[in-house]
């Protein structure tokens, strides 16, 4: 196979994944901070995705400020931001510990003259975090769907990539763990798509469904750790 670029996935795919019990903790801390039911504060963060992902918020604040009025909750400012900032922290920690092979997968897709590319879905912190991260000189091109307001698996965000990359989107190896429906987006938008499989010592690990898995082996590769991507290139 010959590509001239290759776009990961952020989340499960370069670092370690934020869902599961992680991801609830912080789900119950943010609740408890708020003085608020953690049954009916996770109901509307999870029914905010779209929204936090596509930029309706502007801030992690400004959506936590929502579900508090969406509750009847005054809150405070400080206890808005200290709520943000719990889950805040949590992307942060997750984007500071690259998943295992991650930098030396990327250093050597760099070495053949690659292009590497990202798209993530996101909420309004992992743009701020990014500069801070080891993956910033590696990367040509990044889309936060936040920023984009558009998220995975619309084909006009794997254009977007592609086009800031100087790229086309069928020359394009795309790499993720399945979320967002990614892998069918990446390949209805004519990239080759690639699913990794978690890592199996952490706890935040989700498995992609069946479905996924069957679609990534009869359009494109299932593979567990980033090395095998230099197979295919």
């Amino acid at each position: 196979m010959r590509f001239s670029a290759v776009v990961f996935d952020l989340f499960g795919t370069i670092i370690g994944d934020i869902a599961g019990q992680p991801y609830e903790r912080a789900a119950q801390k943010m609740a408890s901070v708020l003085s608020v039911d953690h049954n009916d504060f996770s109901r509307l963060w999870f029914a905010t995705v779209y929204e936090r992902n596509t930029g309706h918020f502007p801030t992690l604040k400004d959506n936590v400020a929502y579900i508090c009025r969406q509750l009847g909750i005054s809150a405070n400012e400080e206890q808005l931001s200290a709520a943000a900032e719990i889950r805040h922290n949590l992307a942060r920690q997750s984007m500071m510990t690259p998943r295992a092979g991650s930098l030396d997968t990327i250093h050597e897709l760099r070495k053949r003259n690659l292009k590497i590319g990202l798209i993530s879905d996101c909420s309004p912190s992992e743009p701020e975090i990014w500069p801070d991260t080891p993956f910033v000189p590696l990367f040509d091109a990044t889309i936060f769907s936040p920023i984009a307001k558009m998220k995975k698996p619309d084909p006009k965000i794997y254009e977007f990539v592609a086009t800031k990359l100087g790229v086309k989107c069928a020359d394009c190896l795309y790499v993720g763990n399945g979320g967002s429906d990614e892998i069918r987006g990446a390949h209805e938008a004519s990239m080759y798509p690639v699913l990794i499989l978690p890592e199996y010592d952490s706890e935040a690990h989700v498995l992609p469904s069946n479905e996924i898995v069957e679609y990534a082996n009869n359009h494109g590769k299932v593979i567990s750790a980033l090395q095998e991507i230099l197979q295919l290139i």
